[in-house]
């Protein structure tokens, strides 16, 4: 006795054997899985689209990049902190909801499912609400940080002038003339100061007037930041929250689907019985060997 080998006309032979119980069993639980799926809940998905344009911060140093780098900041922590939050019927936001930030064309996209279409599509409302007054409560506490920083340095620099100023008398005499003129150049006076009549009152006269005019540009900044951290929500105008696609009512459940359930199903068991026929005829057939049948000397056949 040795094991025969398996040749592809054995494998018809075997599926032609057993081709019907795969197809019923392919079948069977096709229809099983399709009437399950029909006893699961719905699940409604609303989708909405916001693009939001952050203007710089109320700096001298501000810039479109560093805005942006506070607004991709601020939309990470509402990623994380948003799937702690709770819908208004007690669902938390993190089993329901999905949030998509796109940094290069500035758009924050929703994804919130529901169990009907109208409830989905009030989650994504609320959810498109609740996440921009976030975003605006957390870019009044940056911006007004970075205002009352450079507030508190204006003001510095502010009291540096003012003291400068005082420290500068308002008159001077000194006897000019042309032989003083190249010695005032060359010590990097301008040649208007040192071919003055007076160098020495031309010099402080102009000094006076640039720290007069660097006072002034001074005090109108801080009349501005100190507005901006006076006035609560002064701030919030830098977020513009633009609602490309607003909540969608969805037509169609996003699950269950019966028919792709019940195809899959069937798919897979039929594939688990090709693998049952394959596996079984592989192992489980043997066949005895054929006689030898040698010349003159094999046993007689006879009845």
């Amino acid at each position: 006795m040795e094991p025969k080998e398996l040749t592809l006309l054995d494998l018809l032979t075997h599926l032609r054997r057993r081709g019907r119980g795969i197809l019923w069993l392919a079948l069977g639980a096709g229809v099983l899985v399709y009437g399950a799926s029909l006893l699961l809940p719905p699940r409604y998905e609303s989708r909405a689209l916001a693009r939001l344009d952050l203007q710089p911060p109320p700096s001298v140093e501000a810039s479109t990049g560093q805005a942006q780098t506070h607004l991709a900041s601020l939309v990470g922590a509402l990623q994380v902190a948003g799937m702690e939050w709770r819908f208004p019927d007690g669902e938390r936001v993190g089993r329901l909801a999905r949030l998509e930030w796109k940094d290069g064309d500035q758009t924050l996209s929703f994804r919130v499912a529901g169990s009907t279409p109208k409830a989905a599509q009030e989650r994504a409302a609320w959810l498109l609400g609740e996440s921009e007054r976030y975003l605006r409560e957390k870019i009044w506490e940056v911006y007004r940080s970075l205002a009352q920083a450079e507030l508190a340095k204006a003001k510095e620099n502010l009291e540096a002038l003012r003291k400068g100023l005082e420290a500068t008398p308002p008159k001077a005499f000194s006897a000019g003339g042309s032989a003083l003129a190249p010695y005032l150049e060359a010590q990097g006076v301008s040649p208007p100061v040192a071919r003055a009549q007076d160098p020495a009152a031309t010099y402080l006269a102009l000094t006076r007037a640039e720290l007069s005019s660097q006072i002034a540009q001074l005090q109108a900044r801080v009349d501005i930041l100190e507005r901006l951290v006076r006035e609560d929500g002064a701030l919030e105008r830098f977020l513009v929250v633009s609602v490309l696609v607003p909540p969608t009512l969805p037509e169609k459940p996003l699950s269950p689907r019966p028919l792709a359930y019940g195809v899959l199903a069937a798919l897979g068991a039929f594939l688990l019985g090709l693998l049952w026929v394959l596996l079984a005829a592989t192992l489980g057939e043997e066949t005895p060997s054929r006689p030898f049948r040698g010349g003159g000397g094999g046993p007689e056949e006879g009845g």
